[in-house]
C-alpha cells in the first residue's frame, strides 16, 4: 500500500514538472484591444510578479516565435517577467486595413503593457522594425526603460542626408506596393541570410514573411521611412546594440550609434551572421542580454 502510494506521488510529480511550458508555443494565449476593435496577441511568462519586465518585439513580416531561444533561455529566472508580442498586421494578432505607424505599433505594446500593470523599467528588445517600435514607445509613452537593439531599422534624416540617400529610402519604402509584393518579400528574405545562417532559421523567414498581406507591408514600410518618425534626436537611456556587417552597415555605424544613444552600453558588431542575430547566434545573445540586465537592474530612469 505504500508502495502503490509513492508511486502515485512520483506520478504526480511528473505530470506537474510536465505542465510547465517549455517552449513558447505552449503558454497561453492573451489579447488586448485598441482602438475598440482591433485584438493585439501577446504571451507573458512569470505573469504579475514584482519581477522587471523584458518586453520583445519582433520585425517587419514575422512573430513572437522568432524568440523562441530567448524563452528557453529565461524561463527559469524568477526575477524576470517575460513579454512576448505580435504587432499589430502580423502574427496572430488583427490585421485591419489601417495605416501602419510607429505611433500604431508603440499605442500596442503600450497597451499591452498597461492590461498587466507593467509601468516602467521595462527593458525593451527590437529586432529589425521592432527596434523603432520600441524606441518610439519608450520616447512617446510612460514606459520608460532600456533598449536593446537587434540589427535595427534606422533611416538617419540630421540635415546631411544626399537627394540620392532620401531616394534610396523612399524606393525601398515603396518596394511593397505593387501586385508582385509576396516575391519582393521572398527576395528581400533571401538577402538577409549572412554566410554561417543556419537552413533552419531561413525556413523560419520563408514560411512567415511571405505571408504578411500585402496592405499591412506597404504601409508598414511606407510610413517606417517617413522622415517625421526619424527626428527624435538623441535617446537618453540605456541602451545596447547588437548588428551585422551582412546588413550593410555604413564603416562608422558604431560612431552614428554612439551619437545617437549616448547611454550606449554595449556595442557588438558581427561579420558573418544574418539578420536574425538572436536566432543565430542565442548563445551570444543571450548572454549578452543578461549582462545587461545586469548593469541596468538599479537604473532609475526619469522623464528627459
Amino acid at each position: 500500500m505504500k508502495r502503490t502510494a509513492l508511486y502515485l506521488l512520483f506520478a504526480l510529480l511528473l505530470v506537474g514538472c510536465g505542465s510547465q511550458p517549455q517552449t513558447l508555443s505552449e503558454l497561453k494565449s492573451a489579447y488586448v484591444t485598441i482602438d475598440d476593435s482591433i485584438r493585439i496577441h501577446y504571451k507573458i511568462w512569470n505573469e504579475g510578479s514584482d519581477a522587471k519586465t523584458i518586453c520583445f518585439v519582433h520585425g517587419f513580416g514575422c512573430d513572437m516565435n522568432t524568440w523562441e531561444k530567448q524563452f528557453e533561455a529565461f524561463r527559469d529566472e524568477k526575477d524576470l517577467q517575460l513579454v512576448f508580442i505580435d504587432l499589430p498586421g502580423y502574427g496572430q494578432s488583427d490585421k485591419p486595413h489601417v495605416e501602419y505607424t510607429l505611433d500604431f505599433f508603440a499605442h500596442a505594446v503600450d497597451e499591452v503593457l498597461n492590461a498587466n500593470g507593467i509601468q516602467s523599467n521595462v527593458t525593451l528588445v527590437g529586432h529589425s522594425l521592432g527596434t523603432p517600435v520600441c524606441r518610439h514607445t519608450i520616447m512617446t509613452t510612460n514606459h520608460k526603460g532600456s533598449l536593446v537593439d537587434v540589427d535595427g531599422v534606422y533611416c538617419f534624416y540630421d540635415g546631411t542626408e544626399t537627394p540620392e540617400y532620401v531616394e534610396a529610402v523612399e524606393g525601398f519604402g515603396h518596394a511593397f506596393d505593387g501586385t508582385d509584393c509576396r516575391d519582393v518579400i521572398t527576395g528581400f528574405v533571401s538577402s538577409l541570410a549572412g554566410q554561417d545562417t543556419p537552413r533552419e532559421v531561413t525556413d523560419y523567414a520563408m514560411s512567415v514573411m511571405p505571408e504578411t498581406p500585402q496592405y499591412v507591408a506597404s504601409s508598414t514600410m511606407q510610413n517606417l521611412v517617413e522622415k517625421k518618425w526619424w527626428q527624435e534626436g538623441q535617446f537618453h537611456y540605456p541602451t545596447m546594440v547588437i548588428c551585422t556587417q551582412n546588413s550593410g552597415l555604413d564603416p562608422d555605424n558604431k560612431e552614428k550609434m554612439e551619437r545617437l544613444y549616448p547611454d550606449l552600453l554595449d556595442y557588438t558588431e558581427l561579420t558573418t551572421c544574418g539578420h536574425f542575430i538572436h536566432m543565430e547566434q542565442p548563445e551570444l545573445f543571450n548572454e549578452k542580454l543578461r549582462t545587461f540586465m545586469r548593469n541596468t537592474r538599479n537604473f532609475l530612469y526619469f522623464e528627459i
